[in-house]
């Protein structure tokens, strides 16, 4: 990898993963690297961003997130409810999850992980929802 790949990360490791084929890194940072997961979840085709290393992922956040896909029904419902009392807070009307937002990405780390949420209407808006044991323990606004 030459200066500007090392600067910039444009050489990609493969691995093949035992749940997930094949995954491709999109950081590194020493030993540490962050791996690309491509799922479908909540009927969107969504990135996972995931840490591990050249071995593969970490088992502690795998574990975090087969359980997370595993538990797809809980885990919309948990989101859900979660944005429905931003809305109320705001004021706003609330029809749906799916009505209101689309899933960008889901990020793990080793307490849990986050369902980053995009508005449909507007775009101008990104809620993260925070989860702990697969239980939404906060929600923040980006904009």
């Amino acid at each position: 990898m030459g200066i500007l790949g090392k600067l910039f990360g444009t050489d990609k490791l493969k691995i093949t993963d035992t749940d997930f084929g094949e995954i491709e890194s999109f950081s590194t940072n020493g030993n540490r690297i962050g791996w690309l997961v491509n799922r479908k979840y909540l009927d969107t085709d969504v990135e996972v961003l995931i840490d591990g290393n050249t071995e593969g992922l970490f088992k502690v956040q795998k574990q975090i997130l087969l359980d997370t896909l595993n538990n797809e029904v809980a885990i919309k419902l948990e989101a859900e409810n979660a944005l429905k009392e931003q809305y109320a807070n705001a004021e706003i009307e609330f029809v749906s999850l799916d009505t209101h937002f689309q899933l960008k990405g889901i990020s793990v780390n080793t307490e849990g992980f986050e369902m980053i949420f995009q508005e449909k209407e507007g775009k101008n808006y990104f809620f993260s929802v925070h989860f702990e044991n697969n239980k939404q323990i906060s929600v923040s606004i980006d904009g």
